[in-house]
């Protein structure tokens, strides 16, 4: 079973995210905040990240490029309120940016990268 890192800086929005994925067949670890995102991505087995863009302290684009050093192949989507407010240079960072309106487009996101990480398998 793939496992997904949620990083969100709302209890709720982290809350409905982890009901949505575990409910389509994914593993989940949550954080509350960049720094400890980042910290869970180096000391667990992740296969994707879905990660907030506003957060207090560092922004998505930074914990990204956090992540990047350490884990360059590590699927990321960023995972926003309002994702045509995103700039380019943090989309260069991710692989995706959904909408936190579409859960529904969120979970194929998911599907389609963890089906194409290498040695990993898809959820059933």
């Amino acid at each position: 079973m793939a496992c997904i890192l949620c990083i969100d800086d709302n209890r709720d929005v982290l809350g409905t995210l982890g009901e949505v994925l575990q409910a389509s067949g994914y593993g989940i670890l949550t954080a509350l905040s960049g720094n400890e995102g980042i910290l869970l991505s180096l000391q667990n087995s992740v296969d994707l990240i879905v990660l907030d863009y506003d957060m207090p302290g560092m922004n998505g684009d930074l914990v990204a490029q956090a992540i990047r050093r350490y884990r360059p192949e590590l699927p990321i989507i960023l995972f926003t309120g309002i994702p045509d407010d995103i700039p380019e240079s943090a989309r260069q960072n991710v692989n995706e940016v959904a909408s936190k309106t579409d859960f529904a487009g969120l979970v194929a996101v998911v599907a389609k990268l963890v089906k194409k990480s290498p040695g990993k398998q898809e959820a059933t």
